[in-house]
């Protein structure tokens, strides 16, 4: 008998014991935003509405981390020309502006061990592909529009790729000396004004008075002073 009482009564405290921790203590959750939607507001702020620790977190990250544009380029230092999309230019064919472009591979000359040799007849003995001088452009064309016009006036060859994801043609050889032709961290760069862009050639739209020169790099950029290229063919790479 005293069996089926202390059964009994564990029961009873099994079944209180269930009904206590189902109702959160006894009481109703303050947190609640309706059924099935729980805020767990010490995740989001602190108290009196000040952001949390997270929140605060999240923030300071969205502030110090550079953010690309569509096209993958990083942000574009201060006081140097943004990228500008062809697609939205318009040229005005009755402005003719002038500037100064030069193609040249110094580099190779001093990197003749890592140079293809198929190629010696097509590297000029002083570097020197395209020498620097005065040209004629149209408001609203890039730098890819004029090596491009000077190159087929001039008979000199040029082959060349449009790369979509950064909006932008990307030079693979100029006067049959390719990418990769002097070792695999070889190919055409172009700076303007002393500037090497960290965005394509297309998308650079030129002004009255630049210099624009495009050189062969054999070393990612650091063998003509122009740093490292950036992944994915930025940072003046054509």
């Amino acid at each position: 008998m005293k069996h089926k009482r202390w059964l009994t009564a564990l029961l009873i405290l099994a079944v209180l014991a269930i009904a206590y921790f189902s109702t959160g203590g006894g009481g109703a959750r303050t947190d609640e935003a309706g059924p099935g939607l729980a805020v767990q507001a010490d995740d989001v702020s602190g108290q009196d509405g000040e952001p949390g620790k997270d929140e605060g977190k999240t923030a300071v990250a969205e502030e110090t981390e550079p953010t690309k544009d569509q096209y993958l380029t990083d942000p574009v230092p201060e006081g140097k020309p943004k990228p500008v999309e062809w697609q939205d230019v318009t040229l005005n064919k009755d402005k003719k502006l002038t500037a100064t472009l030069s193609v040249t591979c110094y580099t190779i000359l001093d990197n003749m061990d890592l140079f293809n040799k198929d190629k010696l007849e097509v590297l000029p003995e002083d570097g020197v592909i395209y020498p620097a001088q005065a040209v004629t452009f149209y408001e609203g064309e890039s730098v890819f529009d004029v090596l491009h016009r000077e190159m087929k006036e001039h008979q000199i060859h040029m082959e060349f790729s449009m790369t979509p994801i950064y909006n932008s043609n990307y030079i693979e050889g100029i006067n049959n000396i390719y990418e990769f032709d002097c070792g695999e961290l070889s190919g055409w760069m172009y700076k303007v004004n002393g500037w090497f862009p960290n965005y394509g050639s297309s998308r650079y739209m030129l002004k009255d008075g630049d210099v624009v020169e495009w050189v062969y790099t054999c070393d990612l950029g650091r063998d003509v002073e122009g740093g490292w290229a950036a992944a994915g063919g930025e940072n003046g790479e054509g």
